[in-house]
């Protein structure tokens, strides 16, 4: 059993509403991860009137955020906790509960109707939060490092970014929750990252680096009823990024200083393109309510949420915390 810390020292809601006639009807979070080896990781929350609020030092490196009905996940990597939150539509109740994951770098995670599972670099495994004793349990042992997870049906996807020597892993699990067994080990090419499924269809952004460390990015899909995999390079140093997309039951890539639809054959369609951005400072992409959500920095002062529709204009702009990395939505 791992160490878990409850503090109910005092109750404070967290909420930015102010007296205005129309009720809020939900949160968009973003875990923004602040500096490396600082505490200053924060979640930014902007509410249905576009009204700001913040959680500030939660940790170094606010990794990623899951909401599951009224709870707010957070994990954090580099001070390896995972905080848990009460959303209504006022915001946040403070200050939840912070669970010690005993130095496991947690990763990404999932959610299901009984378990937060979550991929860890340091432990190389994934666990989960049962949601009844909030108790932390390890779910399996990874050869190499597990990055993305996705849920489909009674399986859990795992993306194997790397092998424990840190060299470039192809692998991607599937693990059957009811038999509590792997039952696949899918070999998709290098450097397998972000999960989504579209049509029945697993797509798998790919990014690894050779000795140099110059970048390498691809795309491959995998289908389940036929167990084929189609893999597609993009090249080295192509202005591409880490995640795939689902949007009008199309599937796009983040790339091209946007997001670019795929074709078949996973070959990006460049006039497809949504936003219009400096590659280079694409941090994080999530679609919601079909509006594409990107998170886009300079790693410094420059810190901005930017929403396009899908018709390609821009509806929002928002100053965040310090690298926004991952976005999670609740609503009424």
């Amino acid at each position: 059993m791992k160490k878990i810390i409850l503090v109910f020292t005092f109750f404070v809601l967290l909420s930015c509403s102010n007296d205005n006639e129309i009720s809020n009807s939900e949160w968009i979070f973003v875990a923004c991860e602040g500096n490396y080896g600082a505490s200053n990781g924060s979640v930014y929350m902007i509410n249905s009137l576009g009204e700001i609020d913040s959680i500030p030092n939660l940790g170094d490196v606010v990794q990623s955020v899951e909401v599951h009905e009224n709870k707010l996940f957070v994990l954090v990597n580099n001070s390896h906790k995972l905080h848990v939150f009460d959303i209504d539509t006022e915001g946040l109740s403070l200050p939840g509960i912070e669970i010690d994951l005993d130095g496991s770098s947690p990763r990404e995670m999932v959610v299901d109707g009984e378990r937060l599972y979550f991929t860890n670099w340091n432990t190389k495994d994934v666990k989960y939060l049962d949601l009844f004793n909030y108790k932390i349990e390890k779910l399996i042992d990874i050869n190499g490092l597990p990055e993305g997870i996705i849920k489909q049906g009674k399986d859990l996807f795992i993306a194997v970014n790397m092998n424990e020597d840190y060299s470039s892993s192809d692998k991607v699990i599937r693990y059957d929750i009811t038999k509590n067994n792997i039952e696949e080990i899918i070999t998709v090419g290098d450097g397998p990252l972000d999960l989504e499924f579209n049509n029945d269809e697993l797509y798998i952004s790919r990014t690894y680096y050779d000795e140099n460390y110059a970048a390498f990015h691809g795309t491959s899909q995998y289908s389940p009823n036929n167990k084929n995999v189609l893999i597609k390079e993009y090249g080295k140093n192509t202005p591409c990024g880490g995640s795939v997309h689902s949007l009008n039951n199309k599937v796009y890539r983040s790339a091209l200083g946007g997001i670019a639809e795929m074709d078949q054959f996973l070959n990006l369609i460049e006039t497809s393109v949504i936003g219009n951005f400096n590659q280079s400072e694409v941090y994080s992409v999530e679609v919601i309510n079909n509006n594409v959500y990107f998170g886009l920095t300079d790693y410094s002062n420059y810190n901005k949420i930017k929403v396009i529709s899908k018709d390609n204009l821009e509806v929002a702009s928002y100053d965040v915390g310090k690298i926004p990395g991952d976005f999670a939505i609740w609503r009424k």
